[in-house]
């Protein structure tokens, strides 16, 4: 859907965002992307998900390496 016809038909615009989501192009480009708020949340607690998949990655790694919490303490102690 262009952005003109976005703002032309606000209300199917929303409609078409509650189906499945709706990209708003501009000449060749797409510049948005509207959905609904249960698309929205999954995509907010997917990145939740992807980021403490990450962070537990990096804290086990560092534990296998040897990096405890009083090594990194001594390490942040001795930081200006």
């Amino acid at each position: 859907m262009t952005v003109k016809e976005a703002k032309d038909s606000f209300a199917r615009m929303l409609e078409t965002a509650n189906r499945g989501g709706v990209v708003l192009r501009e000449g060749d480009k797409d510049i948005a992307a509207v959905v609904s708020v249960s698309d929205a949340e999954m995509i907010r607690n997917a990145k939740a998900l992807a980021v403490i998949k990450a962070r537990n990655e990096l804290a086990s790694n560092a534990q296998a390496k040897g990096l405890t919490e009083e090594i990194l303490a001594e390490i942040l102690a001795e930081r200006p």
